[in-house]
């Protein structure tokens, strides 16, 4: 059985669990380091959703975040989705435990009032999201400000010295957004169609960031 912890829940659990996300963030390549200090203020404002084994509650085994990503002309705040990741041997092929689906259903229903958007090219992840009612659309469909924000990623992944004109975008990576967000966007035009399956490219993700 898998426990999930947020808010004043997590602020009460074994400490250890910033060390556990951080060594995490640290050696799997896909993500951004992650210290105590960038998590414990998030953790704080109750965005930070983890997963941990009920034989073993010391052990988080997966984690989800929702990182501050500022705001956009309108003075509205913005959220990334964020450092997740579920352990090697706790994925629903291992286990068949839906870790990774209750990590994003829960935080996203636990944030409705907020602006929330992920950036992935992974295909599971965009279906995972798809699943809990996260909305393609289009970069350019953003807000400026916050597409300036959420695309920084370098010119060796982008092509271009100006992340407007990046060469991913649309294709090889994707944005979502959740539903309450995209309602209040005005429901933009989405994107149905697949991702690009060039391989060199197709590992670009930022929402593991």
């Amino acid at each position: 059985m898998i426990h999930y912890l947020s808010g004043m829940e997590l602020l009460a659990f074994d400490e250890t669990w910033y060390e556990q996300v951080e060594y995490i963030t640290r050696t799997e390549t896909y993500l951004l380091t992650k210290t105590r200090a960038d998590l414990e203020p998030v953790a704080k404002d109750g965005r930070v959703l983890i997963a941990v084994d009920a034989d073993d509650l010391h052990k988080v085994v997966g984690c989800i975040v929702l990182w501050d990503l500022g705001r956009d002309e309108r003075d509205e705040q913005w959220y990334e989705l964020g450092t997740f990741f579920v352990r090697p041997e706790y994925r629903f092929g291992r286990t068949h435990l839906p870790i990774g689906d209750q990590l994003y259903a829960r935080l996203l229903e636990e944030q409705p009032e907020k602006n929330i958007l992920g950036t992935t090219g992974n295909k599971k992840a965009i279906h995972t999201g798809a699943r809990h009612g996260m909305q393609m659309i289009r970069f350019g469909q953003l807000p400026e400000a916050v597409r300036r924000a959420t695309c920084i990623c370098p010119i060796e992944k982008t092509g271009a010295t100006n992340n407007f004109h990046c060469r991913a975008k649309d294709s090889l990576c994707r944005v979502r957004v959740s539903t309450p967000t995209w309602d209040r966007m005005g429901r933009p035009e989405r994107l149905f169609r697949p991702l690009s399956d060039d391989p060199p490219t197709n590992r670009l993700t930022k929402e593991t960031s």
